[in-house]
C-alpha cells in the first residue's frame, strides 16, 4: 500500500534531488544541449523556436527519465508483493536502508557505488529528435547516480515495502513528478538555475541535509510502522 505520506515524501525528494548543486549546475547545458536535437542550425533560431525546443525536448527527456524510475518502482513493487506474508520485516529492512541512505545524504559515511555513474555521448541521438530527447533522459537516469545515489536509492528502498508493482510504479511517479515539473521550469525559463546557485547556494546546500535528515525520519517512521498510523490523519492510500 502506497500511502499519502509516503508519496508526499518522494514528491519532495524529487524536487531536492533538482535542487542539489550537483544537478542545477547540469540542468542549463542540458537544456541547451537537448534544444540542438530538433534544429539543425540553432544560431539561425529566433528566440522562441529555441525555447520551443527546449521546452518539447526537455518534457520528453522527462518522460525518459521518469519511464525508467518507474519501471524500477514497479518492479521493487513486484518482488516485495513475493514477500506479502512478511510485511513486517519488509518494512524493517526497507526502513533500515532508508535511514542509511539518509545518512549517506548528510555526509556520515559514503557507500563507493552510489558514486560511480556512467557517462553517454549523446551526439549521435540527435538524428533521433524527440525520440533521441527519450532515451537521453533514459541514460540520464542511470547516469545522474553519483550526484543523488542516496536519496534516489532510499526512495527505491521505500517502493520495496509497498507490496505491489503499481504502488511501487506509483511512488516513484511521485519522485519523477518532483524532478520533473522543475527540470521543465528550467526549459521554460532557461537560466534560473544558475542564477539560484549563485545567490542561494549555500541556502541549497542547507536544503539537502535537511532532506537527508527528513530521509532518516521517514525511514524510522517506515521501521516502526508508525507512517501507517500517521497516514490516518491523510486518509488518501492506493
Amino acid at each position: 500500500m502506497t500511502d499519502s505520506v509516503s508519496l508526499g515524501a518522494a514528491f519532495v525528494a524529487g524536487i531536492v534531488s533538482f535542487l542539489a548543486p550537483c544537478t542545477l549546475a547540469l540542468v542549463p547545458a542540458y537544456v541547451l544541449s537537448l534544444a540542438s536535437f530538433t534544429m539543425s542550425d540553432r544560431s539561425r533560431a529566433t528566440p522562441w523556436q529555441l525555447r520551443r525546443a527546449s521546452i518539447l525536448n526537455t518534457l520528453t527527456f522527462a518522460l525518459g527519465f521518469s519511464t525508467v524510475f518507474v519501471a524500477l518502482g514497479g518492479s521493487l513493487g513486484v518482488l516485495s508483493a513475493t514477500f506479502e506474508g512478511q510485511a513486517i520485516w519488509l518494512n524493517r529492512v526497507g526502513g533500515a536502508l532508508v535511514i542509511a541512505f539518509g545518512l549517506v545524504s548528510l555526509g556520515l559515511f559514503k557507500v563507493s557505488i552510489l558514486e560511480r555513474g556512467l557517462s553517454f555521448d549523446t551526439e549521435w541521438a540527435k538524428g533521433l529528435r524527440y525520440l533521441g530527447s527519450l532515451v537521453v533522459g533514459g541514460a540520464f537516469a542511470v547516469g545522474w547516480v553519483p550526484c543523488v545515489g542516496p536519496i534516489l536509492a532510499a526512495i527505491l528502498a521505500l517502493a520495496g515495502t509497498t507490496g505491489s508493482a503499481a504502488s511501487g510504479a506509483l511512488l516513484l511517479f511521485a519522485y519523477s513528478l518532483g524532478l520533473m515539473l522543475p527540470f521543465v521550469g528550467a526549459g521554460v525559463f532557461s537560466g534560473w538555475t544558475t542564477s539560484l546557485i549563485r545567490r542561494h547556494g549555500r541556502v541549497l546546500t542547507v536544503m539537502n541535509y535537511a532532506g537527508g535528515a527528513g530521509l532518516v525520519v521517514l525511514g524510522i517512521l517506515v521501521y516502526t510502522d508508525l507512517i501507517s498510523a500517521l497516514a490516518n490523519y491523510v486518509p488518501v492510500t492506493l
